[in-house]
């Protein structure tokens, strides 16, 4: 099996459950804040075809990471309407915090599974593959995390910053999101993004040792 086939029989089903998770957690906290659009919507379902893009939640990540280009993809945005929200932009601010959270919460159980498969007396090609799954899904979704709490929209990172900017900053960030965007992919594709592997490397060995100490 080629190197970039395996790469995505790896890679790509779990980014693509850590996606699914991450857009549920949007509408799923948008509709604890009072906003019923995300249930009207069918998007508080884990299931992939609620919350997949053909084009970026598939095509296009399966063709990078096949062929070792550097990696972007995206889920559908869950739709949410701020008008039902009791406390406006802090509820909108919570929307956005709750997927990179769900993210993290994703790595720790990954974390959790990887302490227990490397415990087992048991050793099989059933348990070190599941072991490598486990892996690749803290860094899948530490990176996930880190990547969407940059402040620039239309990422998460934004929609909290803006719940601590003034009117002015909002609509001045908001008239140059367009910018924004291009912004993001010249960062990827001449490697200025690379210092999230940064943070995403000390959160894998922090969750590596954590839960291996000792064996």
């Amino acid at each position: 099996m080629s190197p970039g086939l395996l790469n995505v029989l790896l890679l790509v089903p779990v980014f693509l459950f850590s996606l699914c998770v991450h857009e549920f957690a949007h509408g799923w906290v948008a509709t604890l804040r009072g906003d019923p659009t995300p249930g009207k919507a069918g998007r508080l379902s884990l299931h992939p075809m609620a919350h997949a893009d053909v084009m970026g939640t598939l095509l296009l990540p399966i063709l990078c990471i096949y062929n070792g280009w550097p990696f972007i993809g995206w889920a559908k945005p869950v739709p949410v309407d701020v008008r039902y929200m009791k406390n406006g932009k802090w509820d909108m601010a919570l929307v956005a915090a709750a997927g990179p959270a769900s993210n993290v919460i994703l790595a720790m159980i990954s974390a959790v599974l990887l302490g227990v498969l490397v415990r087992l007396p048991l050793q099989h090609n059933i348990v070190e593959t599941m072991q490598i799954f486990a892996a690749v899904s803290i860094q899948v979704n530490l990176m996930l995390a880190f990547f969407n709490l940059l402040p620039l929209p239309p990422l998460d990172g934004f929609n909290v910053l803006q719940a601590f900017l003034p009117p002015r900053g909002v609509i001045f960030l908001m008239r140059h999101a367009r910018a924004t965007n291009f912004i993001l992919l010249a960062l990827l594709f001449t490697g200025g993004l690379h210092y999230i592997s940064v943070p995403v490397q000390f959160g894998f060995r922090f969750l590596i040792n954590l839960v291996t100490s000792g064996t």
